[in-house]
């Protein structure tokens, strides 16, 4: 079995920059879960995810949505 490479540095540099970095993915991970999302269905039944920032059906989908929610 080969053996790993030496890591070089101290050892606590190394582990803090691993912290940080997972610390930065997961806020990645909870900005991603919180983005406007909008999914619709073809006519198979088959869900498509629409790009909400460019697609004009999709920022039409989002003001009608809007609308409904103040409706209530």
């Amino acid at each position: 079995m080969p053996r790993l490479p030496r890591r070089s540095g101290p050892v606590g540099a190394a582990r803090q920059r691993g912290v940080s970095a997972a610390v930065a993915a997961t806020l990645a991970r909870r900005r991603e879960a919180r983005a406007v999302r909008v999914v619709v269905r073809d006519p198979t039944g088959q869900p498509r995810a629409l790009d909400a920032d460019e697609d004009p059906v999709a920022q039409a989908l989002i003001e009608a949505a809007e609308e409904l929610i103040s409706a209530v």
